[in-house]
């Protein structure tokens, strides 16, 4: 995977995805998707991702819910569908280029970081800190711990492109 900014000096990202890394964001992107769409209202994934705004109070964050959940749960659904339809281009030198606006980039940006709060409940990651899963979590899967890792080194290479530091 590289991620630059984007030629002709224009605000934004490019990512060059080998077709492998393509198909993998498609098919987590595809995940992120079930579990808002279809998550069960107890799975502690889903309430990373749309956490309780008054968690003191069952009713004013019933309300909340009402009135917001809907959009919120569009936006994210709709994250994940522009990742799809970007990864879904296929070329024949076994690469995936990418080029993203700054809007677009920072849509991929909420993907990335729901996609980060699913796998982190699913392999014990519960200190944002602390990428280190606990220790109960040595029997989960591998691949949802390589996921989550990578997904973040795929964020934290596109933040540096879209918010450099001079330090």
């Amino acid at each position: 995977m590289i991620v630059a900014g984007r030629g002709g000096g224009g605000e934004g990202v490019r990512l060059v995805l080998e077709t492998e890394e393509a198909m993998l964001l498609s098919e987590l992107a595809d995940q992120v998707d079930s579990v808002l769409l279809l998550g069960e209202p107890d799975d502690p994934a889903l309430g990373r991702l749309l956490p309780s705004a008054y968690p003191d109070d069952v009713e004013a964050s019933a309300e909340y819910a009402r009135y917001t959940r809907e959009s919120l749960v569009d936006g994210k659904r709709q994250a994940a569908q522009r990742v799809r339809d970007a990864t879904a281009a296929q070329s024949e030198s076994g690469l995936v280029e990418i080029e993203l606006d700054q809007s677009e980039a920072w849509g991929w940006l909420t993907f990335l970081t729901d996609l980060r709060l699913i796998l982190a409940e699913r392999v014990g990651v519960d200190d944002p800190d602390d990428d280190e899963p606990d220790v109960d979590s040595e029997t989960r899967d591998d691949y949802l711990r390589a996921a989550y890792e990578w997904a973040g080194f795929v964020q934290g290479s596109m933040l540096e492109v879209l918010d450099p530091t001079d330090g």
